[in-house]
């Protein structure tokens, strides 16, 4: 960005940095061991401040690098960020932040509260543990539509398809639910099936036995190996947004309220950018809430940190807020269990 901007370093004498609890432990220095295992304690929850020069970063020496506070474990400064950007704490009425990243991170505010949990949900909507799954780069499949017999395939690049991202993934089961070809609880059907179900022929043929269980062909391709979303792919799936759909219900369970009360969800991040709002609704990542009720935000831990560095009053709210919102450990509460294996379940009906 310097050469971009053509600035000088020894120039920039002030930065702020947000991050997950792993990243700002890294970044600043310190053991990272104790967040890999119970009771998950970070090395420090409340702002630090270094100089560039401690940090060997190549600005002013005497810069001050402000990062913002962590909360726990695994709800680091990000969120604090995304906390302030959104502005949850002053927004009337109940709302709902996610930011789904490696952890799904969850933040409801309400009632003169603030409640945060974390989830471990993002490997498989960042394409990991996906049979064919890549990150949104050139060729990775981003959007899918299902009419009739036909498939359409939105690809980033206008290339050849070569696997499929985490908006491709929401969007094609969402499809494929739709179409009949997934049961709400997750099976996906045979051709037989299929066929017998008076599914149209075109999607029968899509389907066939594969290593992973039944397999339903996104793209034939004649030189490399079709490329596919298979009974394990839709079985990943399911678990993470089990997860975050089990972390919503317990957080609206601490604040004695439902899903029919939240007056906005907001989703943030990149890949929350990216998701398609009645998708995400039709697969049950989210609660049954009025397309209307969902908004993207954008980037906005990103947003946050510029606001903490342009604004003193931004930052002692990112250090307040830290300490006022309520840190839910989901694997203490009693509720978790049996609302992440209700989550894993799809709605039965469209949206």
């Amino acid at each position: 960005f310097t050469a971009q901007y053509e600035v000088e370093t020894a120039l920039i004498r002030k930065a702020t940095v947000v991050g997950n609890t792993t990243m700002s432990h890294l970044f600043l220095g310190y053991d990272a061991k104790t967040l890999a295992v119970s009771p998950f304690s970070p090395a420090f929850t409340g702002p630090v401040s270094r100089t560039a020069e401690e940090l060997g970063l190549h600005m002013d020496p005497a810069a001050e690098i402000a990062v913002l506070p962590n909360i726990a474990g695994h709800v680091g400064s990000d969120i604090v960020g995304v906390m302030i950007a959104a502005g949850i704490k002053d927004k009337p009425g109940i709302n709902l932040v996610i930011d789904i990243g490696t952890n799904g991170e969850i933040v409801l505010g309400g009632k003169g509260r603030m409640l945060t949990c974390s989830t471990a949900a993002g490997p498989a909507f960042e394409g990991a543990r996906i049979y064919q799954g890549m990150r949104a780069a050139e060729g990775a499949i981003e959007k899918v539509e299902i009419r009739g017999g036909e498939v359409s395939l939105k690809i980033i690049g206008n290339k050849s398809p070569v696997g499929i991202c985490g908006s491709g993934l929401i969007d094609v089961l969402a499809q494929m639910l739709d179409a009949g070809l997934i049961s709400f609880k997750g099976n996906l059907l045979s051709r037989e099936e299929a066929l017998s179900k008076g599914l149209p022929q075109g999607l029968a043929d899509r389907l066939r036995k594969g290593e992973n269980g039944n397999e339903f062909v996104l793209a034939w391709r004649e030189k490399e190996e079709d490329i596919v979303i298979n009974q394990k792919d839709i079985r990943e799936v399911q678990l993470a947004k089990g997860a975050i759909f089990g972390g919503i219900q317990v957080l609206l369970q601490c604040l004695e309220t439902n899903a029919e009360a939240l007056d906005e969800i907001l989703l943030a991040g990149a890949f929350g950018s990216y998701i398609d709002k009645r998708s995400a609704l039709r697969i049950g990542l989210l609660p049954n809430v009025g397309l209307e009720k969902v908004r993207h935000i954008g980037n906005a831990a990103g947003v946050g940190a510029c606001m903490a560095l342009l604004s003193a009053v931004a930052r002692k709210q990112a250090e307040l807020q830290s300490q006022e919102v309520e840190h839910v450990e989901l694997a203490l509460h009693p509720s978790f269990e049996k609302e992440y294996l209700q989550g894993m379940y799809f709605p039965k009906e469209s949206i």
